[in-house]
């Protein structure tokens, strides 16, 4: 039964090898239905690992190992990310690099409210930058990276609110992702810090070049309209209630 919980849990708060599941599954799916899918199936993944022992946390000995496929599968979808031509599949091998922090945490022994926090200091802004895919691929036949360019020229809204989430998907100060990073971090072994520090390298690199391709340069396509103001009423909320979980991120620790 452990371990049947463990194999939907990994493929629930995706790791490899299983995250595939959860990739190709999202893949099917619409922008929007792909936004909530990576808020609301994160924490069904961490319900299953809170149950795969009994609420208890993995034991001594296979800690090492998960450790080890976290850190793996971290570095293995940042490394994908930088080749990714499409805005939505960025966005998903993303969120999957910053979830193995999920895992570090729980093997470490993290309860479950700061599993729970760090899913959504990931989710949130990747279900901004799915939303936004879901529009770009609305207006311009395809969110891909490079295609048009130069975006923030015809639409600065939409612009706006992709850098804020892909900041926030690559653990810069102020957003979530940087604190439950560090959260998930505090308990790892020292050991395992010298594979952990260039992710967030690969990271900023991946950002990098995303903003390089899409917002940048001259733009190269047919006037476009921008999002509405319900959308970015939407985006507000979304970063407001990411705030709130940086501050609970940053200093929640005497209260779990």
């Amino acid at each position: 039964m452990d371990r049947a919980l463990f194999a939907l849990a990994a493929v629930f708060v995706p790791i490899f090898p299983l995250s595939w599941v959860f990739n190709r599954t999202a893949a099917l799916l619409p922008a929007g239905a792909q936004a909530l899918v990576v808020l609301i199936v994160p924490q069904i993944g961490i319900t299953l690992l809170a149950a795969t022992f009994h609420g208890a946390p993995p034991p001594l000995s296979l800690r090492p190992w998960i450790m080890g496929l976290a850190t793996a599968s971290a570095l293995l979808y940042a490394l994908r990310a930088l080749s990714a031509r499409e805005l939505s599949i960025w966005t998903r091998l993303m969120l999957c690099s910053g979830l193995a922090v999920v895992w570090l945490a729980w093997a470490a022994g993290s309860p479950g409210p700061v599993l729970r926090l760090m899913a959504l200091g990931w989710g949130l802004p990747a279900a901004v930058a799915l939303f936004l895919a879901g529009a770009l691929t609305r207006r311009a036949g395809g969110a891909y990276i490079g295609l048009q360019g130069g975006l923030i020229a015809v639409m600065p809204r939409m612009t706006a609110g992709l850098v804020l989430a892909v900041l926030a998907l690559t653990v810069t100060p102020v957003f979530p992702a940087f604190f439950m990073l560090w959260r998930g971090l505090e308990s790892v072994p020292l050991a395992w810090l010298p594979f952990w520090l260039p992710l967030i390298f690969l990271w900023g690199w991946a950002a990098g070049r995303l903003f390089q391709d899409l917002l940048f340069g001259d733009y190269h396509g047919e006037p476009m309209a921008d999002i509405g103001a319900l959308s970015v009423a939407l985006i507000s909320v979304a970063f407001l209630v990411s705030l709130a979980v940086s501050l609970a991120g940053s200093g929640g620790a005497s209260w779990y």
